[in-house]
């Protein structure tokens, strides 16, 4: 949810932060899905006023989200 611009807070136990492979994962499909199916994320991209392209391809998101 922080990746695609949605204020969701802190990671809560017993959830916690993902590793690294797991979130290259979440953003490989995360990628696809814009790609094939922008649609999707459509509804994310206005409420928030988001570019969702651009949250998928900056690095600076990604800070804090995996150990």
């Amino acid at each position: 949810m922080n990746i695609l611009g949605m204020p969701s807070g802190p990671c809560r136990q017993p959830m916690g932060k993902m590793n690294q492979a797991g979130l290259e994962i979440v953003l490989d499909n995360a990628r696809q899905v814009q790609a094939n199916n922008p649609e999707i994320f459509a509804p994310i991209a206005s409420f928030f006023g988001v570019d969702i392209d651009q949250r998928l391809q900056d690095a600076s998101v990604l800070e804090g989200l995996a150990y």
